[in-house]
């Protein structure tokens, strides 16, 4: 018996210390080190009769970012223009009609400047959409 109690109590301090970690490490990641950071991920995900796709912007940094420019696939005729977007502020875009989903800049008047290209998810056999 005593060496079933032993084994528990290790389980339970072992789990224990393992959610510890976690919370931490999910504490620590948001955390923002830079005053301007801005992540961009821009999806293409097309599918049999149409394209569905959206950029998606976050300001990960630690102060707000002014006067954002959206260019879509270098064409300066398909822009949009952001006033701010807050520190952890997250925001989704749709791209405009006729824009190729190649790639989509961001520029902020604090001097951030993101290029990204667009991905498209994996389609895996039997699910909805492959």
């Amino acid at each position: 018996m005593g060496i079933k109690l032993k084994s528990l109590e290790f389980l339970l301090i072992s789990a224990v210390i393992v959610v510890v970690i976690v919370v931490l490490y999910k504490v620590f990641i948001n955390i923002p080190f830079k005053n301007y950071s801005l992540s961009v991920d821009a999806l293409r995900d097309p599918e049999s009769l149409l394209v569905n796709s959206r950029v998606v912007l976050k300001n990960t940094g630690k102060m707000t970012l002014n006067d954002l420019v959206v260019t879509y696939d270098n064409d300066r005729t398909l822009t949009e223009n952001i006033l701010k977007i807050d520190p952890g502020q997250t925001l989704i875009l749709s791209p405009p009609q006729g824009a190729k989903l190649e790639n989509v800049n961001v520029v902020t008047s604090e001097g951030v400047s993101v290029d990204q290209k667009f991905r498209s998810p994996v389609k895996m056999p039997g699910m909805i959409g492959s």
